[in-house]
């Protein structure tokens, strides 16, 4: 056989490897989900014609109230903050432009906690006082307006980031031609954002608001915290509390549902609405207000929206964990979820990000629409919430392991190894890895994929000697992400965590929700805390870096 014939061929078996490693990818974190979807084909248990008949509603209700009310509060928070730090120019704008962007470090369960003395302080009494003059019938109407109230408003301080990061990346393509436009017509800066900056950004807020609504979807923590019902609590007391599997499945069901929707209404919301922008135009949008009260006013709103979402929970966990320091031996508390956290989030970043290279890399390969599709599978998990997924886990491997004989071995996974735990990072966190790797992948010339092909390397060279150095940046930025977001993740590490294993996480929530320990608990959440922050300044760190760079 020809020496040229052999090389083809050898590239072409490597090449499939890669085809076939990112179908099996595909295949593994897509078919739990389709678990929960084929539900509604089963006949339902005598426990769901009772959460049908007297909870469902309720679950439902107090979902949407929370998807609406967070929305809209995250959008006048993150639009608002945004187009002060992009348009005006006031004392101290660039250290807000990072300050802004610390929440994003505090888990939403956290910043629950960190308002605790809002809950019994001033709540309570108020209650107390509402229950006197006006009966208990009103009190408890008064007691769920407040709880979904400040549910709203502390979920709203820890989710606002996502939309001003994307406000922020979409008013900084504005050619600051269009505002001084519209400011010759008369519009000051504040009717310019509603009649330009908002219909230009508009695709990049959209996106932002999304994920906030899909952190709403996902959340456990902070909702069991307030009292407040929701879908994902339903699917907890359902599957933890009354042991009904069918029931717990059908909630997550309908969960998917609520996802799908507002997966399609940011699609609407979005529209064909696309911006390009003009470089050669581009002018500084930055400008300086003309009076001492306006600079005030700028400053005293961002101010004020720094210190209520990261200054003042910060220093609450840091208080509260000085008063435990000598009561209560915290080194021995923290000690194992703190080893324990960061051994499972190290695991779990490196193989996701490892499972998102070959999917990236088998799609480079191959250009085809299947690749396509089966790279939005990958990434279809992390719409999903995270109960959803934990429940989707269990039952679909627990099913695998009846159909060929190895229970006993599923069983042990499940129960006594952070294997199953792993796996449902895998289906969950694919996204925030895949993404920015195949960004990065399309940023690489195809030229240089001839070239190396022609220098006789297979794919496995150029993949190791040409795309792999030239991902560093995307890699870094993923692993930082992963990192955090697998150490942040609650309530599906709270289902398939085995006994044996607590993170900081499941530690934090225990203490303070379920032992009201909440001086105890106050230091595993400020750990927490104080990594996502030095995640978040890494982050910033390395997006600098690579702007200066390029």
């Amino acid at each position: 056989m020809p020496e040229s014939l052999k090389v083809t061929n050898s590239r072409r078996l490597s090449s499939s490897w890669w085809w076939f490693a990112a179908a099996t990818i595909a295949i593994v974190l897509f078919s739990p989900l389709t678990v929960i979807l084929s539900s509604f084909l089963e006949r339902p248990g005598e426990g769901w014609q009772m959460i049908s008949q007297y909870l469902l509603l309720e679950y439902i209700s107090g979902t949407v109230i929370m998807i609406i009310g967070v929305g809209v509060t995250v959008l006048f928070l993150g639009v608002g903050s945004a187009w002060i730090i992009t348009v005006w120019d006031f004392p101290y704008k660039r250290f807000f432009s990072l300050a802004l962007m610390m929440p994003m470090a505090i888990p939403t369960y956290v910043m629950a906690f960190a308002y605790s003395d809002v809950k019994y302080d001033i709540r309570d009494p108020l209650m107390l006082l509402i229950k006197e003059r006006w009966g208990a019938s009103v009190m408890s109407q008064s007691t769920e307006i407040f709880n979904h109230g400040l549910a709203i408003i502390i979920l709203s301080f820890a989710l606002y980031p996502y939309v001003y990061v994307a406000a922020r990346v979409g008013f900084s393509e504005i050619s600051g031609a269009y505002i001084e436009n519209s400011r010759l017509l008369g519009r000051g800066l504040f009717r310019s954002m509603f009649s330009v900056g908002l219909p230009l950004a508009r695709p990049a807020i959209v996106g932002g608001l999304l994920l906030a609504l899909l952190e709403v979807m996902n959340e456990y923590g902070a909702m069991t915290f307030y009292g407040i019902e929701t879908l994902t609590t339903g699917i907890f007391v359902s599957w933890t509390d009354l042991g009904d599997k069918d029931s717990a499945i059908r909630l997550a069901a309908i969960a998917m549902v609520f996802v799908l929707l507002i997966i399609i209404l940011e699609r609407l919301l979005r529209g064909r609405a696309k911006f390009h922008a003009h470089r050669s135009s581009k002018k500084n949008l930055s400008i300086k207000t003309r009076t001492k009260f306006g600079s005030f006013v700028a400053f005293s709103c961002c101010g004020l929206l720094f210190l209520f979402s990261f200054v003042l929970p910060i220093a609450n966990l840091t208080i509260n964990t000085f008063r435990g320091w000598g009561k209560s031996n915290l080194i021995n508390i923290i000690q194992g979820p703190l080893v324990d956290s960061f051994l499972v989030s190290l695991i779990g970043c490196l193989g996701i990000v490892v499972a998102a290279l070959v999917v990236s890399y088998a799609s480079r390969l191959f250009p085809s629409l299947f690749m396509k599709t089966l790279s939005k599978l990958c990434m279809l998990g992390y719409a999903v919430p995270g109960a959803v997924v934990a429940i989707s886990i269990l039952i679909y491997f627990s099913g695998m392991g009846k159909y060929l004989g190895f229970t006993t071995l599923t069983s042990f996974m499940f129960t006594l190894t952070p294997a199953g735990l792993i796996i449902a990072y895998f289906v969950r966190f694919m996204t925030p890895a895949l993404a920015p790797i195949e960004a990065g992948m399309t940023r690489i010339n195809m030229n240089m994929d001839e070239a190396s092909s022609m220098l006789g390397r297979s794919s496995w060279g150029s993949f190791f000697k040409v795309h792999l150095p030239l991902l560093r940046f995307p890699l870094l930025g993923a692993m930082i992400v992963l990192f955090v977001d697998i150490l942040k993740e609650l309530p599906l590490t709270l289902v398939l965590r085995p006994p044996n294993i607590e993170t900081l996480a499941t530690t934090s929530y225990g203490l303070i929700q379920k032992e009201e320990r909440i001086v105890d608990g106050s230091f595993p959440a400020l750990v927490l805390v104080i990594t996502g922050a030095l995640a978040v300044l890494a982050l910033h760190l390395l997006i600098l870096k690579r702007i200066v760079k390029e």
